[in-house]
């Protein structure tokens, strides 16, 4: 199902600043490359992989957004590039992200990256019925969210 398009998987994140719009998609080739330190990072890269991620605001303030993300391909760290490129990094990220970013959100209780694996649907391989999991945000990242509510 993976290699036909055949699973929906979608992912909730707090991405930095405003997205214009409801919807942003990015079409971006990604290309892995290791650093000599043997850290794995990813890049934007004419010469990469085809990937292909659409960002949906599900709520926003002005210095965050959380957003849903549906991936279309599932590539190395492509969220995080992505949206990263975008200009809008998830929060939290060490490795794509905004340090100051980063550390405003710290002081609203954010102890690692704000990205969340949250629905996941296939079909059945024997019936062929559609299935649906989901997984509720944990409650460490819905305070994080009450905090940005918060005046």
């Amino acid at each position: 199902q993976m290699q036909s398009d055949g699973i929906d998987k979608r992912y909730l994140t707090l991405l930095k600043g405003e997205m214009p719009g409801a919807e942003k998609l990015v079409e971006q080739p990604l290309q892995k490359n290791t650093l000599s330190s043997g850290e794995r990072m990813v890049r934007i890269d004419p010469t990469g992989k085809k990937a292909k991620t659409l960002f949906i605001k599900k709520q926003g303030w002005h210095r965050a957004q959380f957003t849903e993300v549906k991936l279309f391909t599932g590539r190395t760290h492509q969220i995080r590039v992505h949206a990263a490129s975008l200009g809008q990094p998830v929060a939290g990220d060490d490795k794509y992200g905004d340090r100051e970013f980063n550390k405003s959100m710290k002081t609203l209780g954010l102890k690692r990256m704000f990205l969340h694996a949250w629905r996941l649907g296939i079909l059945h391989p024997l019936s062929g019925a559609a299935l649906e999991l989901e997984a509720p945000l944990p409650e460490a990242l819905n305070n994080v969210i009450t905090q940005l509510d918060a005046p």
